[in-house]
């Protein structure tokens, strides 16, 4: 894992960078990006929108090349969205760095998991995913765009 990759918290003027990750990559995987509802809190990124948790960003030389968002998904679960990565900076260990410090911040807010929805495609980010601990769990409806969901447990088992 790289040293001089900084995480922080996400504010205003990082929401364009987030977006111009983001949309690339959305792309690329054949999605459309909807900043205005299905990727909303993308397009409110710096925002303290009802159901935010954290919006952390990954910096390099105080370059934004990675986000992560967490908000509310049910009582003391979090969902993790808005996970991205630039393209040149992906393999690095930075989408490594970005999830272990939601974790903790999913952590310290009192979270008991946390949940997210992903694409079999998004193969990089799945294999991070189960590296970590994170364990496969009812697929998502279909409405949700999803192909998988998986899930985190926070708390120590007994």
């Amino acid at each position: 894992m790289r040293d001089n990759i900084i995480v922080r918290d996400g504010t205003l003027t990082d929401a364009k960078a987030i977006q111009a990750i983001a949309s690339p990559i959305m792309k690329s995987y054949g999605l459309e990006p909807d900043f205005a509802v299905l990727d909303y809190e993308l397009g409110q990124f710096g925002k303290n929108y009802e159901g935010s948790i954290a919006q952390l960003v990954a910096c390099l030389d105080n370059v934004v090349i990675g986000s992560i968002i967490l908000k509310v998904h049910k009582e003391n679960v979090a969902k993790l969205v808005g996970f991205y990565i630039s393209d040149n900076q992906q393999g690095k260990g930075v989408g490594k760095k970005l999830l272990s410090a939601a974790i903790q911040r999913a952590k310290l807010s009192g979270q008991d998991a946390i949940y997210l929805e992903t694409w079999d495609k998004m193969e990089a980010a799945t294999s991070l995913y189960k590296a970590m601990g994170w364990k496969k769990t009812e697929d998502p409806h279909p409405d949700s765009g999803a192909e998988r969901a998986y899930y985190l447990n926070l708390k120590w088992d007994c």
